[in-house]
C-alpha cells in the first residue's frame, strides 16, 4: 500500500513546488511594475511641475483640488488656505504633493497641511485653528492616513509659564571681569 502512495506524494510535491515558483514569479513581476510606476503621473499629473516651488495657488486653485478640498473641509477650507500663507516649498512624499504652512506670525497656533495624491486625486488635510486640531480625510482607518498627516497631528508643546529659569540656561547678571 505504501508503494502506491509514493507517486501521489511525489506529484503533490511537484505541484507545491510549481505553485511556489509561480508565486515567486508573480511577486517579482508586481515588484518590477511598482518600481516602474511613475507616481508623478495620473489624474493630477499636470501638477507635478510645481514640486519644489512655492506655487500653492496653482495647486489650491486647480478645479479638482479646489472641489475636493471644499467638499472635504467645508467652511474650514478658508482657514486651511489662510493657514498656508507662510509656507515651505511644495514637497513630494509617497505620491503626495505636500503643502504645509501657518498664518503669519501664528506658527504653532494656526497651521495647516494639505496632501494631494497626484495619481488618483485624493485630497487630505489637517488644520490647527483656535487650539483645535481637525483631520479631513476619507480613509476608513487611521492606519491608512499618511505619515506626514500623522506627524502634523501630534500634540504640540504649549509654552509653559516662565516663572523660573528654564533648565540648562546660565544667567549672567553682571559683566564678567
Amino acid at each position: 500500500m505504501a508503494h502506491r502512495c509514493r507517486p501521489a506524494l511525489q506529484s503533490r510535491r511537484h505541484a507545491l513546488a510549481a505553485l511556489s515558483c509561480a508565486v515567486v514569479l508573480l511577486v517579482a513581476a508586481i515588484a518590477a511594475v511598482a518600481q516602474d510606476l511613475d507616481w508623478k503621473t495620473g489624474k493630477l499629473g499636470h501638477l507635478a511641475p510645481y514640486i519644489g516651488t512655492y506655487r500653492y495657488d496653482a495647486i489650491l486653485d486647480d478645479p479638482a483640488v479646489k472641489s475636493a478640498l471644499r467638499t472635504l473641509a467645508g467652511a474650514d477650507t478658508a482657514h486651511i488656505v489662510a493657514n498656508l500663507d507662510v509656507a515651505s516649498p511644495i514637497a513630494f512624499v509617497g505620491g503626495n504633493l505636500v503643502l504645509r504652512g501657518n498664518a503669519p506670525h501664528r506658527g504653532g497656533l494656526d497651521e495647516a497641511i494639505v496632501l494631494v495624491m497626484i495619481y488618483d486625486g485624493t485630497v487630505r488635510a489637517a488644520l490647527l485653528h483656535d487650539r483645535q486640531m481637525k483631520l479631513f480625510a476619507r480613509d476608513s482607518e487611521y492606519a491608512y492616513v499618511p505619515r506626514e498627516l500623522k506627524d502634523f497631528l501630534r500634540p504640540r508643546e504649549t509654552e509653559p509659564k516662565r516663572e523660573s529659569l528654564p533648565p540648562g540656561v546660565e544667567w549672567v547678571r553682571e559683566p564678567l571681569k
